[in-house]
């Protein structure tokens, strides 16, 4: 696994299932709660000729990663514990979905179980498909259909902001800056804040009390995430009302929503011209945005290079020949690896499992179960400590278009 790397749904589709594979192989990606949504969405899309709208939806999750990667959590949730003081590391770890925190002997962990997201899409790869799904997917429609961007354009006009006074993407950050750095000059200010970003009226008295009594901080020091989300929707708003991003697709609604999760990530990769335009100017000096055509370009290179081992090699399972980018790699997801990942271009320092006694591996077995049936513990992780161990839960296919992921000594469980 290399860079974390966040994606979105059009760099997905544009790659066919073997450089998928590849893509889940090497980087560690992010799956931000909008690719299920937009993903979802599809059931109630008029399909491609020859294509049924289940089978579009199959396909996309055939390619959907499963080795590596996880869910991450939805940023209206995250925003409201940021603002209850509950903060999130914005130095690209994921926060991820479903993570339950276990206590034994006085160490912390953590234990992931299988995502419902992953569920799912197990589901549709399969052909199945929940009535529920189908009416969250006409409701996720009928949302689109009602987004007026033309309204925000409007009364961002009627506000001052048009295309003389904000010429440049640039100048409508430099407008998003502005206003987060206000927020604190007054309660309504701060009001419009939490109405702006979604918070619930149930937790406004709560997030307001918190910020009196540490004496109205600016909210970046507050809840320097809600002020990432807030920055990103000002933008927003102020760059349709400036014309330069089209108020006349719903869908950049959509696609503006991403880059509330590029403070969990390295690397963001899409096809989206929106997002090549936009995401770099909120990225950190040692994030980097790569275009999903490149990136796909030398994922197609990586398969052609394994797909020229021998057979009885690639039988073995992706996991056992490729666990290293090969020195035959010299193109982009090399440069990324060394200016994100250096020490994954390192040589392996093997372990001689043969060596591990009986007795240690019991005990390590024995660990893993007692941490897995262990009741999770309510108080949220400390974002400033490590875990002293981790459990990650998956569901795997052994064969995945034309590679093996998982070798025969690996015993079937279900998928």
């Amino acid at each position: 696994m290399g860079p974390i790397t966040l994606f979105d749904k059009s760099f997905l589709q544009q790659l066919n299932i073997d450089e998928a594979v590849w893509f889940d192989n090497f980087f560690y990606p992010v799956i931000a709660p909008l690719f299920f949504i937009e993903t979802l969405a599809d059931l109630e899309k008029t399909p491609r000729e020859g294509k049924t709208a289940e089978q579009e939806m199959g396909i996309i999750a055939s390619k959907t990663p499963q080795m590596s990667g996880g869910p991450c959590h939805f940023h209206r949730e995250l925003c409201i514990q940021d603002l209850l003081g509950n903060h999130v590391p914005l130095t690209g770890q994921i926060p991820m979905a479903g993570m339950r925190r276990v206590v034994r002997d006085g160490k912390e962990s953590g234990v992931l179980e299988v995502s419902p997201e992953r569920k799912a899409f197990d589901r549709w790869q399969d052909g199945q498909f929940y009535n529920l799904e189908r009416n969250h997917a006409r409701q996720w429609r009928a949302h689109l259909a009602r987004i007026d961007l033309g309204a925000i354009e409007q009364a961002m006009k009627q506000s001052g902001i048009d295309s003389k006074s904000c010429k440049s993407l640039e100048a409508a950050l430099k407008i998003a800056d502005e206003v987060v750095l206000g927020l604190s000059k007054s309660h309504g200010r701060f009001d419009s804040m939490l109405e702006v970003i979604d918070i619930p009226l149930s937790v406004r008295p709560h997030v307001k009390h918190r910020w009196k009594m540490m004496k109205r901080p600016p909210l970046r020091t507050f809840a320097p995430y809600a002020a990432h989300v807030l920055r990103v929707e000002i933008f927003f708003r102020a760059a349709l009302g400036a014309n330069l991003i089209a108020s006349t697709r719903p869908s950049h609604r959509v696609d503006m929503s991403y880059l509330f999760y590029l403070p969990f990530c390295t690397i963001f990769t899409s096809t989206d011209k929106l997002h090549r335009q936009c995401a770099p100017l909120f990225m950190r000096g040692n994030q980097e945005f790569v275009w999903g055509q490149d990136l796909k370009a030398d994922l197609r290179a990586l398969n052609e290079h394994f797909s020229s081992l021998p057979p009885e090699t690639r039988a073995q399972g992706i996991y056992k020949f490729a666990d290293r980018l090969p020195d035959e790699s010299q193109g982009l997801i090399r440069a990324l690896f060394q200016r994100h990942t250096p020490s994954l271009l390192r040589p392996k320092v093997t372990v001689d499992v043969s060596k591990i006694s009986a007795e240690a591996n019991a005990k390590l077995v024995k660990t893993i179960k007692d941490l897995e049936s262990s009741e999770g513990d309510d108080t949220p992780f400390a974002a400033d400590k490590e875990l002293d161990s981790l459990i990650l839960k998956r569901t795997v296919l052994r064969q995945r278009g034309n590679w093996m992921q998982i070798g025969p000594e690996v015993s079937d469980q279900g998928r």
